[in-house]
């Protein structure tokens, strides 16, 4: 079930403790859990928490997780795709995110978290090529749209990485684990984030070329109006997208919508 469902289930108890306290829950603390599976990190959530609400997919497993726990009082199972989840169901919290996330659906649950209000912290496990581009700098090639989507919600910084032998079934891939902090207001405004984007994809869809020229042709735009941009805000007419911040994205942005 696990495999089909693209879950491996973490089985090191070293590597649960250290997402436990990466949350740093205090008794009062109201914890999501997304994709509790068999329900280690579970156990090292409830000890610490108020409430823990699971959110589960798998039917069986949800049905099992709170018996297989001795039926604890702070835990509330939900059997639900969270990408379906009605998030405002949960009330306005504030709640404390941990989640071993299944890799084929961990940057949407992601993209689905990151506007929610509700939240204030979030330890999430991913794929580690994933984990090492949401906590990417600019000047990598890590750097990229998913780097510039969490950074406008949230600061995020990788603590750990997980052998394969941390998991059963064994993935095939390494995993790692990010740090959010959510941020009190996001970067950029939400009615600012189309054009925020619009701006930031037409550069990184040729990311080995100079952004000025990519995106004066994309955005079918005079090259001098894009390069008049790159000159107000001092950024190198021969920069190209991975080169830059998030501040200058929202300066081009602003520019040249």
């Amino acid at each position: 079930m696990g495999a089909r469902l693209d879950q491996h289930y973490l089985v090191d108890p070293a590597a649960r403790d250290v997402i436990a306290a990466a949350a740093d829950i205090v008794p009062g603390d109201s914890v999501l859990e997304i994709g509790p599976g068999r329900g280690m990190l579970t156990q090292a959530l409830l000890p610490r928490a108020r409430a823990v609400v699971a959110v589960e997919l798998d039917e069986l497993l949800a049905a099992q997780l709170a018996t297989a726990l001795g039926g604890p009082s702070n835990l509330r199972v939900v059997n639900a795709d969270f990408l379906e989840f009605e998030l405002e169901s949960l009330g306005p919290g504030p709640w404390k995110i941990a989640a071993n996330l299944p890799y084929a659906v961990a940057t949407p649950i992601l993209q689905r978290l990151l506007p929610w209000p509700h939240w204030t912290t979030a330890v999430l496990m991913f794929q580690k090529e994933v984990a090492e581009r949401i906590s990417a700098q600019p000047g990598g090639t890590d750097y990229g749209l998913l780097t510039l989507s969490v950074a406008i919600h949230a600061s995020a910084e990788l603590i750990l990485e997980l052998s394969r032998e941390s998991f059963r079934p064994r993935p095939q891939v390494a995993s790692a684990v990010v740090l959010l902090t959510r941020r009190s207001e996001p970067l950029v405004a939400a009615g600012e984030q189309a054009a925020f984007f619009r701006v930031a994809r037409a550069a990184f869809g040729q990311r080995r070329k100079m952004a000025l020229g990519v995106l004066f042709r994309s955005l079918g735009l005079e090259r001098e109006r894009v390069a008049g941009a790159f000159a107000e805000l001092g950024i190198s007419s021969s920069a190209r997208a991975e080169e830059i911040p998030l501040e200058l994205w929202r300066g081009l942005a602003r520019l040249l919508s």
